[in-house]
């Protein structure tokens, strides 16, 4: 152990003491060779003080160390860092007198006693954080695997139990959040489906409401055209109507000159009558004068029997004038009561006229009224057909969208499944990772 002098120091004292009652095992090296131990170490290395004294670090150290190296190799690259830097602190493994490894931290400080060149050993055991480290990393592979209901229920110290009640509650926390990760997925993904479904029989309904209404639009074309046609035959008909009426006025006014004529004829033939009446009176007149020539030739004898003659000759003359004068007064009559009666059919034509006339004046206004609001119908239905156009291009727009949307959502519903599936990996053991799991062997 150290080396005694006549009267040792205070600290001299003070390093034995806390060499011999140190829990840490301590020893010293000198030329590679433990000369000195505490009791600590006895307990850490598993080996009595007798065996460790003389012993090398090779000789209690387990073949391959925590970094995969040879014992060896490693034990002068530790001591080598140790005189280079003044200490050196790490990890190592000791094979105790059963062979079974222990987990140990070792401090080494190179020193000098008595002038020579030593090195001091602290060994501490790491059994229970080796223990710690165990179950954590038990834990940790639980948590890769998927496990979220892994607990470390074993106990650890007191300084470390903290470690393994945060670690609890961190996988607890983790599972409910996991938990409710896979119920906000399932709903994402039923929600998705429903969303696709729905999108899909819109896309469906508007693809069919685009169609009807390019139908309706073709429709309205159709009846556009037949509208501004009928505007046109509108147009056509006013113009013959206007026609008809202003021939219609014309013929009137024929017929009111065919009046004043028929009238003219009229009072022409009154002015014959009279004088056929004064042509019979006069042959009536010369009648009696040839009679009366008659009388007085008979009385003459022969001497007058000549003018007898003559007075005969004219009084026939004169009965043949009276008799055609009868004659061509009944024909003027007659001939009166046709001008007459042609002269009425002429006023009851020219009235019928006149009220064709007025008729097909309100026909002409009608003709213009229908005209016009043919013309105005026909403005508005190709307005209507023009919004109809804007409604088929903005149902073929929605029906792009809605198939974009359908898309959208079958690919969102297919970015649920699979992260279902991935969440499936994990083990929550919550309602919401059983209807997983059962809808998974469903599938499967």
């Amino acid at each position: 152990m150290f080396r005694k002098s006549s009267k040792p120091s205070l600290e001299t004292r003070l390093a034995e003491a806390m060499f011999e009652q140190s829990p840490d095992g301590m020893l010293l090296i000198q030329n590679g060779v433990f000369t000195a131990c505490n009791a600590a170490s006895e307990k850490i290395y598993g080996y009595p003080r007798s065996r460790i004294i003389g012993g090398t670090p090779v000789d209690f150290s387990a073949p391959i160390q925590t970094d995969g190296r040879p014992v060896a190799e490693c034990v002068n690259e530790r001591l080598h860092e140790a005189f280079s830097n003044g200490s050196a602190r790490f990890e190592w493994i000791n094979l105790d007198n059963a062979g079974a490894t222990k987990r140990i931290l070792v401090t080494l400080l190179p020193t000098r006693i008595e002038g020579d060149q030593e090195v001091l050993v602290i060994v501490q055991s790491l059994a229970e954080t080796a223990q710690v480290v165990d179950q954590l990393r038990e834990g940790l592979e639980q948590l890769s695997r998927g496990n979220l209901t892994y607990q470390i229920t074993t106990p650890f110290r007191s300084d470390y139990e903290g470690l393994r009640t945060s670690f609890n509650a961190a996988v607890d926390a983790i599972g409910s959040s996991m938990e409710r990760v896979v119920k906000t997925a399932q709903m994402v993904a039923a929600g998705s489906s429903e969303i696709g479904g729905a999108a899909q029989d819109l896309s469906s309904r508007t693809e069919q409401q685009a169609v009807k209404v390019e139908a309706t639009v073709n429709a309205l074309h159709e009846i556009g055209n037949t509208m501004a046609q009928a505007a046109r035959s509108a147009q056509t008909a006013n113009a013959m109507v206007e026609q008809t009426r202003k021939s219609a006025e014309q013929s009137g006014d024929v017929v009111g000159r065919a009046v004043e004529a028929m009238g003219a004829l009229e009072a022409s033939s009154r002015e014959i009558s009279d004088i056929i009446s004064v042509i019979d009176a006069i042959a009536f007149q010369t009648n009696l004068l040839a009679l009366n020539a008659g009388v007085e030739a008979a009385r003459a004898g022969d001497a007058g029997r000549g003018f007898a003659v003559v007075a005969s000759e004219v009084r026939a003359l004169a009965q043949r004038s009276a008799d055609a004068a009868k004659d061509i007064k009944s024909r003027i009559q007659g001939s009166a009561v046709q001008v007459e009666n042609g002269v009425r059919l002429v006023m009851e034509t020219g009235n019928a006229l006149s009220r064709i006339a007025s008729g097909v004046g309100e026909i002409s206004g009608m003709v213009n009224a229908i005209a016009a609001d043919t013309n105005e119908q026909a403005g508005k239905l190709q307005r209507a057909n023009q919004t109809v156009a804007e409604m088929g291009t903005i149902a073929q727009s929605n029906a792009a969208m809605s198939e974009e949307t359908s898309a959208a959502a079958r690919g969102l519903s297919e970015q649920s499944d699979t992260l279902i599936r991935e969440l499936q990996q994990f083990r929550t053991g919550g309602p919401a990772h059983a209807e997983a799991q059962r809808q998974r062997r469903w599938a499967a």
